[in-house]
């Protein structure tokens, strides 16, 4: 297969090394991987230019200057990028465009591949797969978003405007995307779940196919040093607490989030956090000599690092890295460092969840809050097993970010999209609603469970109850991979579930509340790829104690085919393990405090014309909830319910035999796994 990536620069910013390292990736898989770029700064053989003559390279120039100049002339001194797309190159005249099987976009910005450009490329007939480094392409045309939610609309009315209305220039990109967009049919790649999610609120793409595949980096090079050879040789001190930052801007500087990381500094000597002797800040990049901030500890510059190996040994000669970034996509700073060994402190923004997991490989300081980041590095500067840090950062990247794992995802996107493999269109969108109330100790399992899923169409809601035990604070940490989140008093779980029910917009409604898991990260995917349009799919549960330990499968096997008969003798397929169409369901009934999951599913089961046995484990479940807690009223709601539906004389004559069932399962297993 020959695949062509399309980028700006080569290598020039994060957007052309992701580039760079994915043709990596898959020469090593044995594709036929070609860049090619409109403006080639460096000397790399395997980097073609569009602009090889020296003319066309004058050109090139010049429009990204005059570009430039203009979208700095008419935006407010905000230091927020604002790209007008003025000018611009039709390359599909280039042969190794022609003769590709797969044309993948990355950053296309700077003069390069305007609106028009970009559909003239549907003349070619080739599939087209674009990455989106950052929020350009569904804005009318800011590159960073930060709190601005115009791009939901039109645009207009833009804030980085000097003369923002609603036919503003912002305003006006947007339309011509809009009809370029109409024009060229193309695939998607979300390198984080918060672009992912960004992308499905834009008014441009919404309804566009949209796949989230992380970048990739050269995990061979990035890799841990011995940390004392590495300060020898970079001539560090060895015996301080070395934090290491990466390219620091002037205090003026809004995405970067510099004044926080100051702040932050500032907090940790003045109330004694760390001993100020016994700190060192190490910072790598461009140097802002007219703008250096002040720093609270010893500050040392290294400069530009342009060596790969050279900069893997900063990362793994540091004790932490510091990234105080205000919205990313998936930085590369914080996957080189984490593949070192270097756990990462930063605020809980864009796609650094996809990467950093709190108190595991590092801290996820909440949203711009320099007293958080400072706790952060107090937490790790605290920690004596933070060799156990290094290993869980490291083993992060390896099985989720590495070069073999990133390129057989786009592999696998890339036989779909041209016709040379499985090509299943069903990929319905999944609301996962989950209620919690005060359940600190297991929230963060079920919502890992749900946003790790390879399966990307999922709109995650969740509902808490106004907790107060630090449940709030675990859920504003994933906050970016959370569609919608309501904290607020309810009347009961079902109320709670009903306000979940109301805010669902999937073509499938799941609720997997706190303490329980979906099975495996690719469950969902399996789910929906066992039939297309079932009105119910469901599998087994397994369950589990509160030591989160395997009880086994639920003594009520899943049947082979799902009637609304198949609960006359218990709840055949628990709530967790069921998904069905949103438009068979009602709200629950409110009568019901204990039970209403099970009236609410035989409703279902009663207009379901199609239902779907996924013949495996789809859900784990932690014992002794409210239903345990409070048996005997559970007990007689769920007579009520089967009585309402099986009629009360058939009810009675089923529980005798529900009894039995019940009697011999407890013999052999001594617990009754209900």
């Amino acid at each position: 297969m020959k695949v062509v990536h399309i980028n700006t620069y080569d290598g020039n910013g994060g957007a052309g090394r992701a580039c760079l390292r994915l043709h990596q990736a898959l020469l090593a898989e044995g594709l036929q991987s070609q860049v090619w770029v409109s403006y080639k700064f460096g000397s790399n053989p395997q980097v073609q230019t569009f602009s090889s003559s020296l003319i066309s390279r004058g050109l090139s120039a010049f429009g990204i200057l005059f570009e430039r100049y203009y979208s700095s002339y008419i935006s407010k001194p905000l230091k927020i990028p604002f790209s007008a797309a003025l000018w611009g190159k039709n390359i599909t005249r280039n042969k190794a465009v022609q003769d590709a099987d797969i044309i993948h976009i990355h950053w296309i910005n700077h003069a390069f591949l305007r609106p028009e450009d970009l559909a003239s490329l549907s003349k070619l007939g080739k599939p087209v797969v674009w990455t989106f480094h950052d929020s350009n392409a569904f804005t009318g045309g800011c590159h960073v978003r930060y709190s601005c939610d115009h791009f939901e609309n039109e645009c207009g009315n833009c804030p980085l405007l000097k003369n923002e209305n609603p036919d503003d220039q912002s305003h006006k990109i947007w339309k011509r995307k809009n009809k370029a967009y109409q024009q060229l049919n193309f695939s998607i790649v979300a390198p984080s779940r918060w672009m992912h999610d960004s992308i499905r609120r834009s008014s441009l793409l919404k309804h566009s196919r949209v796949e989230v595949i992380p970048n990739t980096l050269e995990t061979t090079i990035f890799k841990p040093w011995d940390k004392k050879v590495a300060r020898k040789t970079l001539g560090l001190p060895e015996d301080k607490f070395i934090m290491l930052s990466g390219f620091m801007p002037s205090r003026k500087d809004l995405h970067k989030g510099t004044p926080y990381l100051l702040e932050a500094l500032q907090i940790l000597v003045d109330k004694g956090m760390v001993d100020k002797q016994d700190v060192e800040l190490i910072i790598f990049g461009n140097k802002d000599t007219a703008n250096v901030p002040e720093f609270a500890v010893n500050t040392t510059f290294l400069g530009t690092i342009s060596d790969d190996e050279k900069l893997s040994m900063c990362y793994s000669a540091a004790d932490v890295f510091l990234t105080p970034s205000l919205e990313d996509n998936l930085p590369n700073t914080v996957m080189e460092s984490l593949s070192c060994g270097t756990p990462v402190v930063a605020f809980t923004t864009g796609g650094i969840p996809d990467m950093v997991t709190h108190h595991e490989n590092g801290y996820l300081a909440q949203y711009k809050s320099a007293d958080d980041f400072a706790n952060g590095i107090s937490w790790i500067y605290g920690r004596t097993d933070r060799n156990q840090l290094n290993i869980a950062a490291r083993e992060a990247v390896l099985t989720r970010f590495s070069e073999s794992v990133i390129a057989a995802k786009h592999i696998a996107l890339y036989n779909e999209v041209s016709g040379k493999g499985k090509n299943s269109k069903f990929k319905p969108l999944l609301s996962v609603v989950t209620v919690v109330y005060n359940n600190v100790q297991d929230i963060e399992r079920t919502i890992r469970s749900v946003v790790d899923q390879t399966y990307q169409n999922i709109e995650y809601i969740v509902i808490d109850g106004g907790s107060t035990d630090g449940t709030l604070d675990i859920l504003h940490r994933h906050e970016s991979r959370i569609s919608k989140l309501i904290s607020e008093k309810d009347a009961g779980i079902y109320d709670a579930m009903n306000k979940g029910l109301a805010l669902a917009t999937g073509d499938y409604v799941l609720f997997m509340n706190s303490g329980d898991e979906i099975y495996a990260p690719d469950t969902v995917a399996k789910i929906f790829a066992s039939a297309d349009n079932a009105d119910i799919y469901y599998g087994e549960t397994e369950m589990y104690n509160e030591r989160w330990e395997s009880l086994g499968r639920r003594r009520h096997q899943a049947p082979e085919r799902l009637r609304h008969s198949s609960f006359r003798y218990g709840m055949s397929v628990s709530h967790q393990a069921i998904y069905i169409r949103r438009s068979l369901v009602i709200p629950y009934d409110p009568r019901y405090q204990l039970s209403a999951d099970i009236d609410w599913i035989l409703n279902a089961i009663k207009k379901a014309k199609k239902t779907q046995f996924a013949g495996m484990y789809v859900a784990k479940y932690l014992v002794g909830g409210m239903s345990k807690r409070k048996h005997r009223q559970s007990l007689i709601e769920r007579f009520q319910i089967f009585s309402k539906h099986y009629g009360t004389v058939s009810n009675i004559l089923n529980h005798v035999v529900i009894s039995m069932k019940l009697a011999a399962y407890y013999f052999l297993h001594k617990r009754t796994n209900d």
